[in-house]
This record gives C-alpha cells, sequence and structure tokens, in this order.
C-alpha cells in the first residue's frame, strides 16, 4: 500500500474507510486517517505489521486492512 490509496480497517466487526497519509517503503507503517471515531482513534490511527499482520501502534490491538480497488 502506498499514500494516497483507500483502504477499509476492519477490527471487532467494525469496518471503516480510511485513506493511507503516510507509508514506508515496505508498506510495514502506515497512518491512516479516516472521518469517523474507531475503537478510541479519532480521525487517524498509526499501524505497525509484525508477521503479515498489522495491529494499532498504541494498543497492540490486531486488525485487517484491505485496500479498495477503484
Amino acid at each position: 500500500m502506498k499514500r494516497g490509496d483507500f483502504v477499509w480497517i476492519e477490527r471487532d466487526g467494525q469496518r471503516e474507510r480510511a485513506m493511507v497519509t503516510l507509508a514506508s517503503e515496505n508498506g510495514n507503517s502506515l497512518m491512516v486517517m479516516f472521518d469517523a471515531m474507531f475503537h478510541g482513534y479519532v480521525g487517524m490511527m498509526p499501524l505497525l505489521r509484525e508477521g503479515g499482520v498489522y495491529r494499532d501502534l498504541f494498543e497492540g490491538k490486531t486488525l485487517k486492512v484491505e485496500k479498495i480497488e477503484e
């Protein structure tokens, strides 16, 4: 994933559309921005991929990140 991509982020049955605003070259770290409150995050969430799974940076909880093909 790269900057400007739109993605679905999903955790515990809650799903939100987001945009990647920052991304490392290897895609292991992302900052996503959204227009909502999502599991305590308001407007944006930092993510880190470990072992092929994305986790939010503060709580370390896993979530699914799926690119939206337009």
